[in-house]
């Protein structure tokens, strides 16, 4: 289910409603069946009823979905959910010197990495296997797996429990309602934030009270959530589909133009469904962290992925990157603990070489930027460049932030090689240079640099402190304005659905 949708406008009310009306054990699973179906509208982009499948498996999970309404993924999600309660269980109560443990925790992560890699990563090993090939003509067909949204997110959210439970971080949970709500939760379920159970749980036994405060930031969290998708992401995507389609008949400025929108239409459709899925959750008593800080304005790198999809950047540094050994180890461990990090990040974004290359883009700049930040220069101009220094050095990180935006855009690395040179002007275009139904995009996404760089010094919900009611009437009517006279109306796919 879509939150830009007409079913989600009738299915939140109703959740809220009812859901207020319960109480204790009975509210919490009403929460769970509402996750569950919530989850089970998603139609995979396989399924058309109109011209369903009639043999082999297809047949089933286009029969349950069309006939009965059953999404047979949902059977993925409850097997994850069952092997790490069990697993969360038994090394809860297991002593810290019994093997047993790690059987437990090995079990868990082999099941939840295990699915995640056959349904994401078949096809790409398969391509490599067949890439690596040169004593054979034969090659291995690639096979017809659809991947389930959100097995990205609820598989790192159910295995940060486990690996907490493991290292006596957080107790287990005894209630298998509880722990499956906790992974099933329909606000965070198919794109995150990917919440930690400690944050969850917290929540969850002490529900926060919903005050006239907290509906009003919340439903400017869910109204600019709306704008950033329906109005900013969706129109900017039309741009960036018709530039990376057509990008050889475009010149370097276009190229920039269309680069350059993706990463806000990224950014804006991302931080949008994080905005919706915070300001709904706060109805509902939770909390969640923010997931984005206006990323797209930063000084460097590191800045940049202090702001960007924190529940995602800090769930590789407490999971992965620390265990390594972090940032405490001789240099050359140092470099090999960034890059491996950012190689996971890039293998966790898609099944392609183009996102290894935008995994490993990411970790050369992290690098490039702590030993340049180490430097005397770096001091310097940090102490006595001013405000021109400061911007150069916000152009400068966009600019490098550019060349992996087209990583992540582009379908292979012959198309996102091809791009990159054109940003640097290496290709010859006839295309003229001065086309205004392109540029003007230009000029839009400078207003969106400058607004970022603005209203970065402040969170959204702050806007409303105090008795200043006519700035939350503003607010709204400028967004509600927004909305229904440049929103794109077709519903379209969050771009993390793909994740």
């Amino acid at each position: 289910m879509l939150f830009n949708s007409l079913e989600f406008l009738i299915f939140f009310p109703f959740t809220l409603i009812v859901g207020n009306l319960l109480k204790d054990r009975w509210q919490k699973l009403f929460f769970l069946i509402a996750s569950y179906y919530f989850y089970m509208a998603w139609q995979p982009s396989s399924i058309q009823c109109d011209a369903r499948q009639t043999e082999g498996f297809a047949s089933i999970v286009d029969t349950l979905f069309c006939d009965f309404k059953i999404n047979i993924y949902i059977l993925i999600l409850l097997f994850s959910t069952v092997v790490d309660y069990i697993a969360a269980i038994n090394l809860q109560k297991l002593a810290d010197e019994s093997a047993k443990r790690k059987i437990f925790l090995v079990i868990s992560l082999l099941v939840n990495i295990g699915t995640l890699g056959f349904f994401k990563y078949t096809n790409f090993l398969i391509g490599l296997v067949n890439d690596l090939n040169y004593f054979s003509e034969y090659k291995f067909a690639s096979q017809n797996i659809i991947l389930p949204v959100g097995i990205s997110f609820y598989t790192f959210q159910s295995m940060s429990y486990t690996i907490d439970v493991y290292f006596r971080k957080i107790e287990a949970r005894k209630s298998f309602l509880d722990f499956s709500l906790y992974v099933a939760f329909f606000p965070q379920l198919v794109a995150g934030p990917i919440v930690r159970a400690e944050t969850f749980f917290r929540d969850l036994d002490n529900r926060l009270l919903v005050l006239k405060e907290n509906i009003e930031s919340a439903f400017a969290l869910i109204l600019i959530g709306f704008t950033r998708k329906i109005v900013f992401a969706d129109n900017l995507g039309r741009v960036v589909d018709s530039v990376f389609a057509n990008y050889q008949n475009l010149n370097s400025l276009e190229i920039w133009t269309g680069t350059l929108a993706f990463g806000w239409q990224i950014y804006f459709d991302f931080a949008g469904y994080t905005d919706i899925a915070i300001g709904v959750a706060r109805l509902f008593g939770f909390q969640f962290n923010p997931n984005f800080n206006f990323p797209m304005s930063c000084r460097n790198i590191a800045d940049h992925w202090s702001k960007w999809h924190i529940s995602f950047s800090t769930w590789i540094r407490d999971y992965i990157y620390i265990p390594l050994g972090g940032s405490r180890v001789s240099q050359i461990k140092y470099i090999r603990n960034i890059m491996i990090t950012w190689l996971f990040a890039g293998l966790w974004h898609g099944a392609a070489y183009h996102y290894v290359s935008w995994g490993i883009w990411q970790g050369v700049m992290l690098l490039i930027h702590k030993y340049y930040s180490d430097t005397d220069l770096s001091k310097s101009l940090n102490a006595t460049g001013g405000f021109v220094y400061d911007l150069s050095a916000r152009i400068f990180t966009m600019f490098c932030l550019s060349f992996g935006f087209i990583m992540f855009r582009a379908e292979d690395m012959d198309k996102a090689i091809y791009m990159m040179k054109s940003l640097v002007f290496m290709n010859e275009s006839m295309a003229p240079m001065y086309r205004w139904s392109n540029y003007r995009f230009g000029i839009l996404l400078a207003i969106c640099f400058a607004a970022s760089y603005i209203f970065s010094k402040r969170q959204i919900p702050t806007l409303f402190e105090g008795k200043k009611n006519w700035k939350f009437a503003a607010f709204i009517i400028v967004n509600i304005y927004l909305i229904l006279f440049f929103g794109v109306t077709e519903s379209q796919n969050f771009l993390y659905f793909q994740f």
